[in-house]
């Protein structure tokens, strides 16, 4: 069952309704994604369903953009971000209409690719994804593995399995060809 709006925006309706802040897991998740962004120029950086920033403001990058569907979301990324940053709400399925004819060096996207957020659509969010990544830009995808099975249609350059809570976290690192 695909998780409604008015649900997500209860969740977060609460200040760190995840206690990413406090978690150590979720901070030594953070660290680990971080660590994985190969050096370089990222122009534009994406980071999609970004929640309240808590990945997002330490994303490196000249113009780094923060989408996320809850509005309530967006207000607490807002209030802890930094200015480089662009938070704006955002419906995955709609991002080529809300960025048109932008295009980005690096895309994160984390917790985002589960039944409960996109349904079966996983097809249309490869596609989605594909028409906002710039030629040879970096894709990085970290999911819980027992949730979420696919992969991208792009070259991967890495893969990183590590422990997070009960579950087995998956990165992966892709470029875009």
């Amino acid at each position: 069952m695909i998780q409604t709006q008015k649900d997500l925006e209860q969740w977060y309706d609460t200040t760190d309704p995840w206690n990413y802040e406090n978690s150590l897991d979720d901070i030594k998740r953070r660290d680990i994604l971080l660590a994985e962004i190969p050096n370089g120029t990222h122009d534009n950086v994406l980071d999609i369903g970004c929640g309240s920033g808590f990945v997002t403001r330490d994303l490196p990058g000249k113009h780094i953009f923060g989408v996320d569907l809850s509005a309530q979301a967006i207000k607490q990324a807002q209030k802890i971000g930094k200015r480089r940053i662009k938070y704006s709400v955002a419906d995955l399925f709609e991002l080529q209409e809300h960025f048109p004819k932008f295009f980005f060096d690096l895309i994160i996207i984390t917790g985002v690719l589960y039944p409960q957020y996109i349904g079966q659509s996983q097809t249309l969010v490869y596609h989605i994804i594909d028409s906002l990544l710039n030629k040879h830009g970096i894709l990085l995808s970290v999911h819980i593995n027992e949730w979420y099975k696919s992969q991208f249609p792009f070259l991967k350059l890495k893969e990183y399995m590590y422990k997070y809570l009960t579950f087995t976290h998956r990165l992966e690192l892709y470029i875009k060809p």
